[in-house]
């Protein structure tokens, strides 16, 4: 008797098809915008029918919640360990390299960033999603001042406001970088810092 042929196609494990949707919706969300973009096309670009898309994220608005939920993730993984990347760095270096990191992912991750530049057309749970890792954002750079000395010793309700204010420097610097072309991660960094060093150092000192 002949051998069986399976015709079946091996099935792709749910978090790994999960980050193929999910590569690709960042791709097309940010080519063509939230309204302009069929879940058809995405359906087509990964490769699966869209009912397993709304299977996995329940409408395109939920797509679009897991795409930026991602970019935003990946971000405060980038920013968590750059805290812990020279440790006997002097302390401004360490802010700076924190700052750096952030404006590296921002140029490398260019596509995700697109969808967050446009958080202002974002609705129901993509804009909660955008705010919810904000604060996730500002919180591990809040805890991350609070391993260096003197910060240390500030309230955690004013290491908290910090956090927020050089955080949400660095985002609209990020916005103001996209429509002028040339400045460096490096350069832009060094503009956060000098902007915002004197505040944090004169702050410090009177501990």
């Amino acid at each position: 008797m002949a051998p069986r042929t399976s015709t079946t196609r091996a099935r792709v494990p749910r978090a790994e098809r999960e980050a193929q949707m999910l590569e690709v919706a960042e791709r097309v969300f940010a080519e063509r915008g939230f309204q302009a973009t069929t879940m058809d096309e995405v359906a087509e670009r990964v490769g699966v029918t869209k009912p397993l898309i709304y299977d996995y994220f329940g409408s395109k608005e939920g797509l679009l919640a897991a795409t930026i939920e991602r970019a935003r993730g990946q971000l405060l993984g980038v920013l968590i360990d750059a805290w812990v990347l020279d440790p006997e760095a002097p302390v401004r270096a360490r802010v700076g390299g924190v700052v750096l990191a952030f404006f590296r992912f921002m140029e490398d991750h260019e596509r995700a960033f697109a969808l967050l530049r446009n958080e202002g057309a974002l609705i129901g749970a993509a804009s909660e999603s955008v705010e919810r890792i904000r604060q996730q954002t500002a919180k591990a750079f809040a805890e991350g001042l609070r391993t260096l000395t003197p910060f240390d010793l500030l309230p955690a309700a004013r290491l908290d406001a910090m956090a927020e204010i050089v955080i949400g420097g660095c985002e609209r610097l990020a916005v103001w970088r996209a429509t002028h072309p040339g400045t460096t991660s490096e350069e832009a960094t060094e503009l956060v810092l000098s902007t915002i060093w004197d505040g944090l150092s004169t702050t410090s000192a009177g501990l």
